[in-house]
Protein backbone atom coordinates (compact mmCIF):
# COMPACT_ATOMS: atom_id res chain seq x y z
CA UNK A 1 0.00 0.00 0.00
CA UNK A 2 2.98 2.13 1.21
CA UNK A 3 4.55 1.56 -2.51
CA UNK A 4 1.66 2.25 -4.28
CA UNK A 5 1.55 5.66 -2.70
CA UNK A 6 4.45 6.44 -3.14
CA UNK A 7 4.24 5.83 -7.13
CA UNK A 8 0.94 8.32 -6.62
CA UNK A 9 3.06 10.87 -5.01
CA UNK A 10 5.76 10.70 -7.88
CA UNK A 11 3.25 10.72 -10.74
CA UNK A 12 1.80 13.86 -9.35
CA UNK A 13 4.93 15.42 -8.96
CA UNK A 14 5.42 14.73 -12.59
CA UNK A 15 2.74 15.87 -13.88
CA UNK A 16 2.56 19.18 -11.65
CA UNK A 17 6.17 19.93 -13.03
CA UNK A 18 4.95 19.09 -16.56
CA UNK A 19 1.85 21.51 -15.87
CA UNK A 20 3.90 24.26 -15.43
CA UNK A 21 3.22 27.83 -16.87
CA UNK A 22 6.13 29.33 -17.93
CA UNK A 23 6.05 32.38 -15.13
CA UNK A 24 5.80 29.46 -12.58
CA UNK A 25 8.49 27.89 -14.24
CA UNK A 26 10.15 31.21 -13.50
CA UNK A 27 9.44 31.80 -9.89
CA UNK A 28 10.52 28.26 -8.72
CA UNK A 29 13.88 28.96 -10.68
CA UNK A 30 14.27 31.95 -8.75
CA UNK A 31 13.94 30.25 -5.20
CA UNK A 32 16.14 27.53 -5.97
CA UNK A 33 18.28 27.36 -2.91
CA UNK A 34 21.58 27.25 -5.33
CA UNK A 35 20.68 30.53 -6.55
CA UNK A 36 20.34 32.42 -2.90
CA UNK A 37 21.84 35.63 -2.85
CA UNK A 38 23.23 35.19 -6.45
CA UNK A 39 22.43 37.77 -9.41
CA UNK A 40 20.31 36.48 -11.79
CA UNK A 41 18.96 37.78 -15.30
CA UNK A 42 16.57 36.05 -17.60
CA UNK A 43 15.05 37.08 -21.33
CA UNK A 44 12.74 34.46 -23.33
CA UNK A 45 11.21 35.76 -26.10
CA UNK A 46 9.53 34.44 -29.26
CA UNK A 47 10.38 33.67 -32.84
CA UNK A 48 7.30 35.85 -34.30
CA UNK A 49 8.18 38.30 -37.02
CA UNK A 50 8.10 40.84 -33.66
CA UNK A 51 9.18 38.98 -30.89
CA UNK A 52 6.86 38.82 -27.47
CA UNK A 53 9.05 38.86 -24.18
CA UNK A 54 7.59 35.60 -22.67
CA UNK A 55 9.86 36.06 -19.40
CA UNK A 56 11.81 38.72 -18.49
CA UNK A 57 14.03 39.24 -14.91
CA UNK A 58 16.83 41.42 -14.86
CA UNK A 59 17.18 41.47 -18.24
CA UNK A 60 18.59 44.82 -18.90
CA UNK A 61 21.33 44.76 -15.69
CA UNK A 62 24.62 43.55 -16.76
CA UNK A 63 26.12 40.66 -16.09
CA UNK A 64 29.67 38.68 -16.41
CA UNK A 65 29.08 36.74 -19.70
CA UNK A 66 31.90 34.17 -19.23
CA UNK A 67 31.57 32.84 -22.91
CA UNK A 68 28.31 33.78 -23.93
CA UNK A 69 30.75 36.26 -25.29
CA UNK A 70 31.74 34.24 -27.76
CA UNK A 71 28.18 35.16 -29.42
CA UNK A 72 29.76 38.08 -30.26
CA UNK A 73 32.72 36.99 -31.13
CA UNK A 74 31.39 34.59 -33.59
CA UNK A 75 28.25 36.37 -35.27
CA UNK A 76 31.08 39.42 -36.04
CA UNK A 77 33.33 36.84 -37.17
CA UNK A 78 30.95 35.63 -39.94
CA UNK A 79 29.62 39.27 -40.52
CA UNK A 80 32.94 40.76 -41.42
CA UNK A 81 34.63 37.63 -42.84
CA UNK A 82 32.35 35.49 -44.37
CA UNK A 83 31.62 31.99 -43.62
CA UNK A 84 33.75 31.12 -46.64
CA UNK A 85 36.47 32.98 -44.90
CA UNK A 86 40.05 31.02 -45.05
CA UNK A 87 43.43 31.63 -43.42
CA UNK A 88 46.39 30.77 -45.84
CA UNK A 89 49.97 30.82 -43.93
CA UNK A 90 52.28 31.91 -45.71
CA UNK A 91 55.99 30.76 -46.00
CA UNK A 92 58.14 33.43 -47.66
CA UNK A 93 61.82 34.18 -48.69
CA UNK A 94 63.89 37.13 -49.40
CA UNK A 95 66.41 34.93 -51.10
CA UNK A 96 67.85 33.13 -54.54
CA UNK A 97 68.47 30.28 -55.32
CA UNK A 98 71.72 28.29 -56.01
CA UNK A 99 70.64 25.06 -57.09
CA UNK A 100 69.29 23.02 -54.12
CA UNK A 101 70.70 26.36 -51.84
CA UNK A 102 68.54 28.81 -51.43
CA UNK A 103 70.46 31.90 -50.19
CA UNK A 104 68.18 34.49 -47.97
CA UNK A 105 66.03 34.02 -45.18
CA UNK A 106 63.13 32.14 -44.51
CA UNK A 107 60.05 34.14 -43.03
CA UNK A 108 56.97 32.05 -41.55
CA UNK A 109 54.16 34.77 -41.12
CA UNK A 110 51.19 34.44 -38.78
CA UNK A 111 47.87 35.34 -40.20
CA UNK A 112 45.90 35.02 -37.38
CA UNK A 113 45.10 31.32 -38.35
CA UNK A 114 43.83 29.43 -35.29
CA UNK A 115 43.68 25.81 -36.64
CA UNK A 116 47.51 25.63 -37.54
CA UNK A 117 48.80 22.08 -36.64
CA UNK A 118 52.12 20.51 -36.84
CA UNK A 119 50.67 18.25 -39.22
CA UNK A 120 49.88 20.92 -41.40
CA UNK A 121 53.73 22.56 -40.55
CA UNK A 122 54.88 19.44 -41.82
CA UNK A 123 53.17 19.57 -45.30
CA UNK A 124 54.78 23.21 -45.16
CA UNK A 125 57.94 21.56 -44.91
CA UNK A 126 57.04 19.19 -47.39
CA UNK A 127 56.72 21.86 -50.04
CA UNK A 128 59.94 23.06 -49.75
CA UNK A 129 61.49 19.71 -50.28
CA UNK A 130 59.30 19.61 -53.72
CA UNK A 131 61.14 22.51 -54.96
CA UNK A 132 64.56 20.55 -54.58
CA UNK A 133 65.93 23.16 -51.72
CA UNK A 134 68.22 21.26 -49.23
CA UNK A 135 69.94 23.95 -47.58
CA UNK A 136 69.07 27.53 -46.47
CA UNK A 137 72.21 30.21 -46.04
CA UNK A 138 70.25 32.30 -43.78
CA UNK A 139 67.99 32.51 -40.61
CA UNK A 140 64.32 31.20 -39.91
CA UNK A 141 62.24 34.26 -39.17
CA UNK A 142 58.79 34.10 -37.62
CA UNK A 143 56.91 37.16 -38.24
CA UNK A 144 54.02 37.84 -35.63
CA UNK A 145 53.27 41.72 -36.51
CA UNK A 146 49.53 40.90 -37.73
CA UNK A 147 48.39 41.43 -33.95
CA UNK A 148 49.37 44.13 -32.29
CA UNK A 149 48.61 42.88 -28.66
CA UNK A 150 50.11 39.66 -28.02
CA UNK A 151 50.05 37.44 -25.44
CA UNK A 152 47.03 37.26 -23.47
CA UNK A 153 43.41 39.15 -22.87
CA UNK A 154 43.00 41.86 -20.83
CA UNK A 155 41.68 41.40 -17.25
CA UNK A 156 42.77 37.30 -17.33
CA UNK A 157 43.37 35.92 -14.30
CA UNK A 158 47.14 34.93 -13.47
CA UNK A 159 46.30 32.05 -12.09
CA UNK A 160 44.32 30.51 -15.79
CA UNK A 161 47.85 31.37 -17.69
CA UNK A 162 49.49 27.86 -16.79
CA UNK A 163 45.99 26.09 -18.50
CA UNK A 164 45.21 25.20 -21.61
CA UNK A 165 41.79 27.06 -21.73
CA UNK A 166 44.36 30.74 -21.01
CA UNK A 167 47.09 30.06 -23.86
CA UNK A 168 49.51 33.32 -25.60
CA UNK A 169 47.53 34.48 -27.90
CA UNK A 170 49.94 35.73 -30.84
CA UNK A 171 49.35 35.77 -34.69
CA UNK A 172 50.96 32.01 -35.12
CA UNK A 173 49.38 29.57 -33.09
CA UNK A 174 50.11 25.29 -32.48
CA UNK A 175 48.11 22.97 -31.98
CA UNK A 176 45.92 25.55 -29.96
CA UNK A 177 49.03 26.58 -28.50
CA UNK A 178 49.11 23.68 -25.43
CA UNK A 179 50.44 20.50 -24.74
CA UNK A 180 48.65 17.48 -22.79
CA UNK A 181 50.05 16.51 -19.68
CA UNK A 182 49.59 12.73 -18.53
CA UNK A 183 50.72 11.53 -15.06
CA UNK A 184 50.14 7.88 -14.26
CA UNK A 185 51.48 6.10 -10.92
CA UNK A 186 54.59 4.13 -11.19
CA UNK A 187 55.11 0.29 -10.33
CA UNK A 188 56.56 0.83 -6.94
CA UNK A 189 55.26 2.61 -4.35
CA UNK A 190 57.17 5.26 -3.25
CA UNK A 191 58.53 6.32 -7.26
CA UNK A 192 57.71 9.18 -8.76
CA UNK A 193 54.96 9.41 -10.96
CA UNK A 194 55.17 8.55 -15.00
CA UNK A 195 54.90 12.03 -16.54
CA UNK A 196 54.50 12.03 -20.61
CA UNK A 197 53.78 15.02 -22.94
CA UNK A 198 51.61 14.94 -25.90
CA UNK A 199 53.20 16.08 -28.62
CA UNK A 200 56.28 14.53 -26.89
CA UNK A 201 58.58 17.64 -26.87
CA UNK A 202 61.63 19.47 -25.40
CA UNK A 203 60.32 22.91 -25.48
CA UNK A 204 58.92 22.47 -21.59
CA UNK A 205 61.61 20.80 -19.05
CA UNK A 206 59.69 18.61 -16.47
CA UNK A 207 60.29 19.24 -12.51
CA UNK A 208 58.14 15.78 -11.47
CA UNK A 209 57.46 15.82 -7.34
CA UNK A 210 54.51 13.46 -7.80
CA UNK A 211 54.98 10.49 -5.34
CA UNK A 212 53.28 6.72 -6.18
CA UNK A 213 51.86 5.95 -2.51
CA UNK A 214 49.49 2.36 -2.05
CA UNK A 215 48.20 4.06 1.12
CA UNK A 216 45.44 6.69 -0.66
CA UNK A 217 42.62 5.60 -2.86
CA UNK A 218 42.42 9.20 -4.66
CA UNK A 219 44.70 11.60 -6.56
CA UNK A 220 45.61 14.51 -4.75
CA UNK A 221 48.83 16.52 -7.47
CA UNK A 222 49.07 20.04 -8.76
CA UNK A 223 50.85 21.74 -11.69
CA UNK A 224 52.39 25.57 -12.11
CA UNK A 225 54.42 26.97 -14.58
CA UNK A 226 54.96 30.64 -14.43
CA UNK A 227 54.05 32.84 -17.30
CA UNK A 228 57.78 33.23 -18.05
CA UNK A 229 59.43 30.28 -17.74
CA UNK A 230 59.88 26.71 -19.73
CA UNK A 231 59.52 24.25 -16.28
CA UNK A 232 56.28 22.75 -15.67
CA UNK A 233 56.33 21.98 -11.92
CA UNK A 234 54.18 18.99 -10.91
CA UNK A 235 53.59 18.11 -7.07
CA UNK A 236 51.69 15.51 -5.06
CA UNK A 237 50.56 11.54 -4.43
CA UNK A 238 48.79 9.39 -7.10
CA UNK A 239 47.70 6.15 -5.52
CA UNK A 240 49.42 3.00 -6.94
CA UNK A 241 46.24 1.96 -8.49
CA UNK A 242 44.82 5.34 -10.13
CA UNK A 243 44.20 5.11 -13.87
CA UNK A 244 46.11 7.81 -15.62
CA UNK A 245 45.08 11.57 -15.36
CA UNK A 246 45.60 14.36 -18.13
CA UNK A 247 45.48 18.14 -17.81
CA UNK A 248 46.63 20.61 -20.69
CA UNK A 249 48.58 22.92 -20.21
CA UNK A 250 49.71 26.30 -21.98
CA UNK A 251 52.60 26.59 -23.95
CA UNK A 252 55.62 29.82 -23.11
CA UNK A 253 56.61 31.90 -26.01
CA UNK A 254 54.88 30.28 -28.51
CA UNK A 255 56.36 32.16 -31.66
CA UNK A 256 59.73 30.52 -30.73
CA UNK A 257 58.19 27.31 -30.05
CA UNK A 258 56.65 27.05 -33.53
CA UNK A 259 59.74 28.43 -35.26
CA UNK A 260 61.37 25.38 -33.34
CA UNK A 261 59.11 22.87 -34.22
CA UNK A 262 59.48 24.41 -37.94
CA UNK A 263 63.05 23.72 -38.28
CA UNK A 264 62.87 20.54 -36.86
CA UNK A 265 60.33 18.84 -39.56
CA UNK A 266 62.84 20.73 -42.09
CA UNK A 267 65.58 19.33 -40.92
CA UNK A 268 63.87 16.28 -40.98
CA UNK A 269 62.71 16.13 -44.38
CA UNK A 270 66.31 16.91 -45.14
CA UNK A 271 66.28 20.83 -45.21
CA UNK A 272 69.74 22.14 -43.03
CA UNK A 273 69.06 25.89 -42.06
CA UNK A 274 72.33 27.23 -41.14
CA UNK A 275 71.53 30.76 -39.54
CA UNK A 276 69.26 31.32 -36.65
CA UNK A 277 65.86 31.46 -35.33
CA UNK A 278 64.21 35.11 -34.86
CA UNK A 279 61.14 37.15 -34.55
CA UNK A 280 61.14 39.61 -36.75
CA UNK A 281 58.82 40.91 -39.65
CA UNK A 282 58.77 39.57 -43.34
CA UNK A 283 60.26 42.72 -45.82
CA UNK A 284 57.54 43.98 -48.46
CA UNK A 285 59.10 42.42 -51.45
CA UNK A 286 59.50 38.51 -49.62
CA UNK A 287 58.00 35.83 -52.05
CA UNK A 288 55.59 33.41 -51.17
CA UNK A 289 57.09 29.76 -51.53
CA UNK A 290 54.65 27.69 -49.76
CA UNK A 291 51.26 27.86 -48.23
CA UNK A 292 48.98 26.05 -45.92
CA UNK A 293 44.95 27.00 -45.66
CA UNK A 294 42.82 26.55 -42.75
CA UNK A 295 39.47 25.10 -43.26
CA UNK A 296 36.49 27.68 -44.31
CA UNK A 297 35.11 29.82 -41.04
CA UNK A 298 31.88 28.02 -40.95
CA UNK A 299 34.02 24.68 -39.95
CA UNK A 300 36.18 26.69 -37.46
CA UNK A 301 33.20 28.60 -35.29
CA UNK A 302 31.84 25.16 -35.32
CA UNK A 303 34.78 24.01 -33.34
CA UNK A 304 35.20 27.35 -31.29
CA UNK A 305 31.52 27.10 -29.77
CA UNK A 306 31.43 23.39 -29.68
CA UNK A 307 34.09 23.02 -27.19
CA UNK A 308 34.22 26.87 -26.22
CA UNK A 309 38.08 27.41 -27.50
CA UNK A 310 39.25 30.00 -26.15
CA UNK A 311 42.25 30.86 -28.51
CA UNK A 312 40.02 30.86 -31.79
CA UNK A 313 38.04 33.27 -29.97
CA UNK A 314 40.48 35.77 -28.91
CA UNK A 315 42.48 34.88 -32.59
CA UNK A 316 39.23 35.35 -34.76
CA UNK A 317 38.61 38.72 -32.71
CA UNK A 318 42.16 39.80 -33.87
CA UNK A 319 41.22 38.85 -37.72
CA UNK A 320 38.41 40.65 -38.09
CA UNK A 321 40.15 43.69 -37.37
CA UNK A 322 43.19 43.03 -39.14
CA UNK A 323 40.93 42.51 -42.00
CA UNK A 324 38.97 45.61 -41.30
CA UNK A 325 41.42 48.06 -40.24
CA UNK A 326 44.93 46.63 -41.22
CA UNK A 327 45.72 46.28 -37.69
CA UNK A 328 45.10 42.80 -35.49
CA UNK A 329 44.20 44.75 -32.21
CA UNK A 330 41.17 43.65 -29.85
CA UNK A 331 40.71 48.21 -29.34
CA UNK A 332 40.28 48.12 -33.11
CA UNK A 333 37.88 44.51 -32.69
CA UNK A 334 35.82 46.16 -30.40
CA UNK A 335 35.34 49.82 -32.04
CA UNK A 336 33.98 47.48 -34.92
CA UNK A 337 31.80 45.32 -32.69
CA UNK A 338 30.25 49.01 -31.60
CA UNK A 339 29.71 49.89 -35.67
CA UNK A 340 28.19 46.46 -35.56
CA UNK A 341 25.93 46.21 -32.68
CA UNK A 342 24.38 49.55 -34.00
CA UNK A 343 23.70 48.13 -37.24
CA UNK A 344 22.19 45.57 -35.56
CA UNK A 345 19.70 47.42 -33.32
CA UNK A 346 21.64 46.54 -30.25
CA UNK A 347 22.36 49.21 -27.79
CA UNK A 348 26.43 49.79 -27.87
CA UNK A 349 25.71 50.22 -23.76
CA UNK A 350 24.20 47.12 -23.43
CA UNK A 351 27.76 44.71 -24.35
CA UNK A 352 31.09 45.55 -22.82
CA UNK A 353 33.68 42.93 -23.67
CA UNK A 354 37.54 43.45 -23.28
CA UNK A 355 38.17 40.59 -25.05
CA UNK A 356 36.82 37.70 -27.01
CA UNK A 357 36.74 34.20 -25.87
CA UNK A 358 34.61 35.44 -22.03
CA UNK A 359 37.87 35.01 -19.80
CA UNK A 360 37.93 38.12 -18.69
CA UNK A 361 36.03 39.21 -15.17
CA UNK A 362 35.57 42.71 -17.04
CA UNK A 363 32.75 41.61 -19.58
CA UNK A 364 30.02 42.87 -19.02
CA UNK A 365 26.55 41.98 -21.19
CA UNK A 366 23.12 42.16 -20.32
CA UNK A 367 20.67 39.41 -21.40
CA UNK A 368 18.49 41.37 -23.90
CA UNK A 369 21.95 42.36 -25.60
CA UNK A 370 22.31 38.12 -25.69
CA UNK A 371 18.65 37.65 -26.65
CA UNK A 372 18.90 40.48 -29.65
CA UNK A 373 22.28 38.93 -30.92
CA UNK A 374 20.35 35.72 -31.52
CA UNK A 375 17.19 37.07 -32.76
CA UNK A 376 19.09 39.20 -35.39
CA UNK A 377 21.06 36.11 -36.60
CA UNK A 378 18.37 34.11 -37.61
CA UNK A 379 17.94 36.58 -40.20
CA UNK A 380 21.41 36.70 -41.18
CA UNK A 381 22.81 34.36 -44.31
CA UNK A 382 25.51 33.19 -42.16
CA UNK A 383 22.75 31.64 -39.72
CA UNK A 384 22.82 28.17 -40.52
CA UNK A 385 26.96 27.75 -39.37
CA UNK A 386 26.13 30.08 -36.65
CA UNK A 387 23.13 27.78 -35.27
CA UNK A 388 25.30 24.57 -36.15
CA UNK A 389 28.40 25.79 -34.10
CA UNK A 390 26.04 25.75 -30.98
CA UNK A 391 26.01 22.40 -28.86
CA UNK A 392 23.09 20.37 -28.64
CA UNK A 393 21.69 19.34 -25.99
CA UNK A 394 22.42 15.78 -24.49
CA UNK A 395 24.56 15.42 -27.59
CA UNK A 396 27.50 17.03 -27.78
CA UNK A 397 30.26 19.98 -27.24
CA UNK A 398 29.32 21.03 -23.60
CA UNK A 399 26.36 20.30 -23.64
CA UNK A 400 26.76 16.41 -24.20
CA UNK A 401 26.41 15.55 -20.72
CA UNK A 402 23.88 18.51 -19.64
CA UNK A 403 19.72 17.46 -20.43
CA UNK A 404 20.02 13.91 -21.01
CA UNK A 405 16.64 12.27 -20.62
CA UNK A 406 14.77 15.57 -19.83
CA UNK A 407 12.46 16.96 -21.78
CA UNK A 408 15.50 19.66 -23.49
CA UNK A 409 17.55 17.15 -25.10
CA UNK A 410 18.09 17.66 -28.48
CA UNK A 411 15.36 19.88 -28.11
CA UNK A 412 18.08 22.61 -27.39
CA UNK A 413 20.93 24.31 -28.62
CA UNK A 414 22.90 26.77 -26.91
CA UNK A 415 26.07 28.64 -26.04
CA UNK A 416 27.44 27.81 -22.32
CA UNK A 417 29.77 30.01 -19.89
CA UNK A 418 31.70 29.12 -16.81
CA UNK A 419 34.08 30.80 -15.04
CA UNK A 420 34.16 30.86 -10.97
CA UNK A 421 30.58 32.19 -9.85
CA UNK A 422 29.32 32.83 -13.40
CA UNK A 423 27.17 30.25 -14.90
CA UNK A 424 25.48 31.39 -18.51
CA UNK A 425 23.53 30.07 -21.06
CA UNK A 426 21.71 31.46 -23.96
CA UNK A 427 20.39 30.21 -27.46
CA UNK A 428 17.53 28.10 -28.94
CA UNK A 429 14.63 25.96 -27.95
CA UNK A 430 12.60 24.15 -29.17
CA UNK A 431 8.99 23.42 -27.43
CA UNK A 432 7.07 20.10 -27.28
CA UNK A 433 4.37 22.42 -29.62
CA UNK A 434 7.20 22.75 -31.96
CA UNK A 435 7.23 26.58 -31.72
CA UNK A 436 10.65 28.11 -30.99
CA UNK A 437 11.88 30.55 -28.53
CA UNK A 438 15.06 32.07 -27.58
CA UNK A 439 16.60 32.58 -24.17
CA UNK A 440 19.40 33.75 -22.25
CA UNK A 441 19.88 32.89 -18.55
CA UNK A 442 22.55 34.21 -16.43
CA UNK A 443 23.53 33.75 -13.19
CA UNK A 444 26.65 35.65 -11.43
CA UNK A 445 27.97 35.94 -7.90
CA UNK A 446 26.63 32.39 -6.38
CA UNK A 447 28.40 30.67 -3.66
CA UNK A 448 26.59 26.69 -4.50
CA UNK A 449 28.67 24.67 -6.09
CA UNK A 450 29.01 24.98 -9.38
CA UNK A 451 26.92 21.33 -10.35
CA UNK A 452 24.01 22.72 -8.32
CA UNK A 453 23.53 25.79 -10.03
CA UNK A 454 23.60 24.56 -13.77
CA UNK A 455 21.65 21.72 -12.35
CA UNK A 456 18.60 24.73 -11.23
CA UNK A 457 19.02 26.19 -14.51
CA UNK A 458 18.80 22.74 -17.11
CA UNK A 459 15.77 22.23 -14.71
CA UNK A 460 14.41 25.80 -15.63
CA UNK A 461 14.84 25.53 -19.36
CA UNK A 462 13.42 21.65 -19.28
CA UNK A 463 10.44 23.12 -17.75
CA UNK A 464 9.98 25.29 -20.53
CA UNK A 465 10.41 22.56 -23.43
CA UNK A 466 7.07 21.23 -22.21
Amino acid sequence: MRCRATIWLLLFAVAFVSAQTPQEALEAFLREPALRGAWVGVLVETTDETPKVLLAHDADKRFMPASNAKLFTVALALERLGEDFVFRTPLLTDGKREGATLVGNLYLRGVGDPSLTRQRLLELAKQVVAQGIQVVKGDLVVDVSAFTDNRWGTGWAWDYLAYGYAPEVWAIALDRNAITVQVAPANLDGAPAKVTLTPPTDWLAIDNRIQTVATVNEADWSLWREAWERTLHLWGRIPLTANPESVRVSVPNVPHYVGTTFRQLLNEGGVRLEGSLRIGDAPADATIIAETPSAPLRELVRWLNKVSDNLYAEMLLRAVALKGLGRGDVEGAMSLLREQLKVWGIEPTEVRLVDGSGLSRLNMVTPHALVRLLQVARRRPWFAAFRESLPIAGADGTLANRFRGAAAEKRLVAKTGFIGGVVTISGYLQRQDKSEWVFSVMVNHFTAPTRDVQNAVDRFLAALVR
